[in-house]
């Protein structure tokens, strides 16, 4: 609906390496930061954030979509697309 094509991306699940690996780490809700925070506090490297931090929307997790029906999943992907401009943004500012 969006013209975003999703079928060459594929999901895992977080590994402790990824904190040394990436230069950021983003998870979608409170619990799964708490879970990598604590992974981070023994390991180190980059620390991790919540997703929608960046897009300054008021909220700190990205809702399940399902529990909104249609609506929900317009929801979710207008939080997304404006986290997503924000974390480019950043990265941006980090290279200039």
């Amino acid at each position: 609906k969006r013209g975003v094509d999703l079928s060459a991306l594929k999901a895992r699940q977080f590994a402790e390496n990824d904190l040394k690996t990436f230069d950021y780490v983003v998870v979608m809700d409170r619990q799964n930061l708490a879970d990598v925070k604590e992974i981070w506090r023994q390991t180190g490297g980059t620390e991790p954030t919540l997703f929608l931090e960046y897009g300054r929307s008021g909220l700190a997790e990205v809702p399940d979509p399902y529990f909104g029906g249609e609506d929900g999943f317009e929801h979710v992907l207008d939080l997304v697309e404006k986290a997503g401009e924000g974390l480019l943004r950043d990265i941006q500012e980090r290279l200039a």
